[in-house]
């Protein structure tokens, strides 16, 4: 969460002369309690504490989750602040105030709490600043602003309305999709904190993340998102239907009753469209639809699975669907769901078992007979439907539509004429999944990521398509529509080989090669050491080889041990993927110019390494635009971070962090291979190999 501090800066006195150290206090106490409550933010050098207030700063003080403001001395910079952060925002505005101070608080705020501290010791009122700050963030109190307290009615300002999303970022933000990088999108929701865009950035990535399937990412954007305001509808609804993809993977319960609550979230909220409401209703009945599939889809036989099919969630979900497409009539989604389900319905009206699901023969048969006059119905009710959205919608709502009339020409076949060719669906599904992007069945080539995102259409459309199939409800049309983009038919249900290796990833890292001119004061990797840093490195990972694992690795191409690693991969028959920060020549050129040698090695790698598994974060060479000056951070950092970003996206069973270190634990750049250790050391889940280098130095 973000937070804006205003304070005095630098010394000021107070009425009677004292004399107050602000940066001292911020120091000692503030910044401290930023980050043990794990807040980004602060004071920000576009604020100057004299002159003109700059626009940046209201929108500081309007987007902030949390605004601290120290009114120890009469500074009227901080009271001005203060008072538009009251007129804006109803609470979370905490008051700090020193002692001794012959200033008194101001009339308007005398009722108001502060946490107080100590001018000669600030950092001891540490534990009761975390505690107010906590306190306020968890406080239902409607508000802390005497402003609002008067006049309840007041409306508060749109933290929207300011700080519009910068194109450089969106640009970002695609271009990591467009690669189906997950890694890369991690990263811009780390990148992106404390940022005035901060909230809407978060959605666009958390967008993206869903497109490509990485749903304990997405889930914790939006959740980041639903932290700015609660009853937001875009990340509300977003996290219902993660949270209920995440179960299907799970079967935790705690994942579908999420996703319950974030439905129930946005019902209870007043005001809301009906689109939004049909949507909302709409994911109700998939719920019920998922409980409902996964009591049946893992048995053997189709009678079982249709046996078992018999059950009241699949009436309910039924009629949830026809509930939600009745509050909008223009949603298609919840009209052609439940044709979808009245047509299984109708299928599995002739077993016996289906009477009851009612209290008697006559319900049962009035209910068959009303379900046929429904869908008769409903069906022209979707085919107008999604004409119109293919008529007046754009992008992905136009693909979902496309998907849709692909679903119809199934149903269509199926119950019109099911012993008729099945070209024609099979090219209705040909015709309607997106062509840009690869077919989802050269998605094995993108190991490690996701496949591209038009395989998160293909994907919605194969699961209603596997779900007839698993009933036997026209199978062989479902079966020949997946087989045309998935290759040969695998049924859901067959008992997967446990004998498969697991999947190692390995991260490696090292120090580059020392430069020839000028020498080094204290030699840590010469160049006459190259070959026994190879056979450190060589005999590593032989040894992880050696467990028995499918290995991986995953190294950047920097002059020194990231070369070697490549090297020695490529004589292992290793699988590896080269990380660049920067396009090639951008690396080349920054990293490259005091080595030829090395630099002739690095192109002979790359032109031979396969494109689809070198990933390069920047085509700029540097920071992008929209990160502006970021201390600490370069385009090395950034990369390092991103790697382990890869890493922790890539779905292995097991990342380890192999790296070639000197064993200084006094380096503090993040550039480097002494960041990777703390980057790793830091994230958790991560095996780390050291390789000692220390004694290449004497080499």
């Amino acid at each position: 969460m973000d937070c804006f501090v205003i304070r005095g800066f630098g010394k000021k006195k107070d009425s009677h002369g004292l004399e107050i150290d602000f940066d001292k206090v911020d120091a000692a106490l503030i910044t401290p309690a930023l980050e043990k409550c794990e807040l980004i933010g602060g004071t920000t050098v576009r604020v100057v504490d004299a002159g003109a207030v700059h626009k940046d700063m209201f929108e500081f003080i309007l987007k902030a989750d949390l605004v601290i403001c120290d009114i120890t001395v009469h500074n009227p910079n901080v009271f001005y602040e203060l008072g538009a952060r009251h007129a804006l925002r109803k609470k979370h505005t905490v008051l700090i105030k020193g002692r001794p101070s012959a200033d008194a608080t101001p009339f308007d705020i005398t009722g108001a709490r502060y946490t107080s501290y100590e001018l000669a010791e600030p950092g001891e009122a540490l534990d009761d600043l975390i505690a107010a700050i906590k306190s306020s963030l968890a406080r239902g109190r409607e508000t802390d602003s005497p402003i609002f307290l008067m006049m309840p009615e007041l409306p508060e300002a749109d933290v929207n309305s300011v700080a519009a999303v910068p194109l450089t970022f969106i640009e970002e933000v695609e271009h990591a999709e467009a690669r189906a990088d997950r890694g890369w999108l991690r990263l811009l929701a780390e990148d992106v904190r404390g940022e005035l865009f901060q909230r809407e950035g978060l959605k666009l990535i958390g967008w993206a993340q869903w497109v490509l399937k990485d749903y304990q990412a997405a889930i914790a954007t939006w959740e980041t998102v639903r932290r700015f305001a609660e009853q937001d509808l875009d990340a509300n609804l977003a996290l219902a239907n993660l949270y209920e993809r995440l179960f299907r993977q799970t079967e935790d319960p705690v994942q579908l009753q999420s996703s319950n609550q974030a439905i129930m979230r946005v019902l209870q909220r007043g005001g809301i469209s009906p689109a939004h409401k049909s949507e909302a209703l709409a994911l109700q009945g998939r719920n019920l639809k998922t409980l409902w599939r996964i009591t049946f889809e893992k048995l053997p036989t189709v009678e079982q699975r249709r046996e078992c099919a018999i059950d009241l969630k699949a009436k309910q979900a039924y009629e949830a669907y026809r509930a939600a497409h009745k509050v909008d009539l223009n949603n298609f989604f919840p009209a052609l769901a439940a044709l979808q389900m009245g047509h299984i319905l109708l299928a599995l009206s002739g077993h016996m078992r289906f009477r009851n699901l009612f209290s008697g023969e006559k319900q049962a048969r009035r209910f068959i007979e009303d379900l046929k006059e429904e869908l008769t119905a409903l069906r022209q009710v979707v085919r107008l439907s999604i004409e119109n959205a293919l008529a007046t919608k754009e992008n992905k709502d136009r693909r979902w539509a496309q998907i849709s009339s692909a679903d119809l020409v199934f149903l269509e076949h199926v119950y019109d004429s099911p012993e008729a060719d099945m070209s024609a669906v099979v090219d209705a599904y040909r015709h309607s999944v997106p062509e840009d992007g690869v077919s989802p069945k050269d998605s094995g080539r993108w190991k490690g990521r996701s496949a591209p995102r038009d395989n998160f259409f293909w994907d919605s459309a194969r699961g209603q398509l596997m779900l007839f199939e698993q009933l036997d409800i026209g199978a062989a049309a479902a079966r020949a529509v997946i087989e045309e983009f998935d290759g040969p038919f695998s049924p859901t249900h067959e008992v997967k080989d446990l004998s498969q290796k697991r999947r190692h990833l390995v991260v490696f890292s090292g120090h580059k090669v020392d430069p020839k001119e000028p020498p080094p004061t204290v030699p840590r990797f010469p160049c006459s050491a190259q070959d026994r840093a190879r056979d450190l490195i060589e005999a590593a990972l032989v040894k992880l080889k050696n467990e028995g694992d499918q290995i991986e690795v995953l190294v950047s191409a920097a002059p020194g041990a990231d070369i070697l690693a490549l090297e020695t991969c490529k004589t292992l028959n290793l699988a590896t993927w080269i990380c660049l920060p920067m396009q090639r020549e951008a690396v080349a050129r920054e990293v490259f110019k005091d080595h030829d040698d090395w630099r002739n090695r690095f192109f002979d790698l790359t032109n031979t390494h396969p494109r689809n598994q070198t990933f390069v974060l920047s085509n700029n060479g540097g920071l992008p635009q929209w990160l502006g000056a970021r201390p600490m951070m370069t385009a090395w950092s950034r990369g390092n971070r991103w790697m382990l970003h890869q890493a922790q996206a890539w779905g292995a069973d097991r990342i380890t962090l192999l790296i070639l270190w000197d064993h200084n634990k006094d380096d503090k750049s993040l550039d480097g291979t002494a960041g990777m250790l703390k980057l790793a050391q830091k994230a958790g889940g991560i095996y780390i190999e050291l390789i000692d280098c220390r004694p290449l130095a004497s080499s």
